[in-house]
């Protein structure tokens, strides 16, 4: 869809408007359950009505691969132990997501050329922006939808 007031797609025009997010105690295991859920691969971490981080699949699986490395370096028969496989589900499961979120939060208005908020992405290296107006979230633009909006 075409802003018709400038001609140019805005960010509006393809941004995901309606927002899943979580709180930064949200458990790890929660948030990869909520992503699984929605079929997204990012969260904005959202406290008091802010966005304070934006977690992503890929932080999960550093986190899982964190996670599976100390655990071999410390337990030489780790595979075949199910209490390590216990182990690493509780702390997915007890782990608050603040402690693996980026805390670095690109935004952009609603009204931001989508020209501007491609080329952001591509300098920040991110594939997400927070869209806010007013301080508020409003929604989400990922590297995918601004490819969506050209093909």
């Amino acid at each position: 869809m075409i802003s018709e007031s400038t001609g140019r797609l805005l960010v509006a025009d393809v941004m995901k408007g309606k927002v899943k997010t979580v709180s930064s105690e949200t458990p790890t295991g929660k948030v990869l359950e909520i992503m699984e859920e929605n079929q997204v691969h990012a969260l904005p971490v959202v406290d008091h009505d802010k966005c304070v981080g934006i977690v992503t699949a890929t932080d999960l699986v550093r986190l899982i691969r964190e996670t599976n490395a100390a655990l071999r370096s410390g337990y030489p028969h780790y595979e075949d132990c199910l209490w390590a496989v216990d182990l690493a589900h509780r702390k997915l499961d007890q782990q608050p997501v603040h402690e693996i979120m980026s805390v670095s939060v690109e935004t952009v208005s609603p009204q931001t050329p989508l020209c501007d908020a491609a080329k952001r992405l591509s300098t920040c290296s991110r594939h997400h922006l927070v869209v806010e107006e007013n301080g508020k979230l409003v929604g989400f633009l990922s590297s995918w939808d601004v490819a969506g909006a050209f093909c």
